[in-house]
């Protein structure tokens, strides 16, 4: 129909002696996609914030599943209720009028992304059908595909989907992943994290139909000691390092950067980001 209105168009405009008019561009809209477990749905409290911050004017636009909706701190619902937040609040607050930023954001706390973990039981170290964790497979008819990696690439590919139905054209600019802790109870998992990570950001570039999408994610347990059930946590921090695109192993990932959480406050459990770390 669209191609038929503008052929209309155009014929109109020659028989009239104007030329064939130029069909305006859609708008272009930057968007972020956001994944991960608890410390990408976020622990912050928002009654702990400054009072500046929560009174800011956000540019930025949150999917909410069925439409955008402008990101209002204590108001929008990004975490798992309104008192909360995770890091699209620090993201936020870099954008201005002229940048605003489009959020597709999807969370399941405590989840794994190794292939081989269910949920939180270990069954690995191959994969297996229908598991809860974020495992992409190796291609889109893979039946080992994890159920939260499905859920999670139908939730950007509908936000992405949004904005071309309302005559936008959505540009990626980049994957924010917060997640880890679970993968570090587990030999397997924390020693590969680099190369499960890799996996995750060439197949959610796929199955976009993305030919470059940059990762940014932060490094899980900053704290000393480890908490007991993380036995591998020395393990998945040095496999993060290593999959920085700058770190010079073997294991890093083209246009991927780690993000150091050393400093950044936690809550007691020490797993946890508060208001301050979480804005950072």
């Amino acid at each position: 129909a669209q191609e038929a209105g503008d052929a209309s168009h155009s014929q109109q405009a020659s028989a009239q002696g104007k030329g064939t008019e130029e069909i305006p561009a859609s708008e272009v809209v930057a968007v972020y996609l956001l994944g991960g477990q608890s410390n990408m749905q976020g622990s912050g409290q928002v009654a702990e914030l400054p009072e500046a911050v929560r009174e800011t004017e956000l540019h930025s636009f949150f999917w909410n599943g069925e439409s955008f909706e402008p990101l209002v701190i204590g108001k929008t619902k990004t975490s798992a209720n309104v008192k909360r937040f995770g890091p699209e609040v620090g993201l936020s607050l870099t954008f201005d009028r002229d940048s605003a930023g489009y959020l597709i954001k999807y969370h399941a706390s405590g989840m794994p992304l190794h292939q081989g973990w269910n949920g939180n039981k270990w069954e690995g170290p191959g994969p297996g059908p229908q598991r809860r964790n974020f495992y992409p497979g190796e291609n889109d008819d893979d039946p080992n595909c994890g159920t939260l990696y499905r859920a999670m690439v139908q939730r950007f590919q509908a936000g992405l989907q949004h904005l071309r139905d309302s005559g936008k054209t959505p540009e990626v600019k980049g994957f924010l992943w917060m997640q880890g802790e679970q993968d570090a109870k587990h030999q397997e998992s924390a020693s590969r994290y680099a190369v499960s990570l890799k996996r995750l950001r060439d197949r959610v570039a796929d199955d976009l139909n993305l030919e470059r999408l940059p990762l940014v994610f932060g490094q899980v347990l900053p704290h000393e000691p480890a908490l007991p059930r993380f036995t591998y946590r020395a393990e998945i921090r040095q496999s993060m390092a290593a999959a920085d695109a700058d770190s010079g192993k073997d294991e890093a990932i083209p246009h991927a950067k780690m993000v150091s959480t050393d400093g950044m406050p936690l809550l007691k459990d020490t797993v946890h980001y508060n208001a301050e770390g979480q804005l950072q």
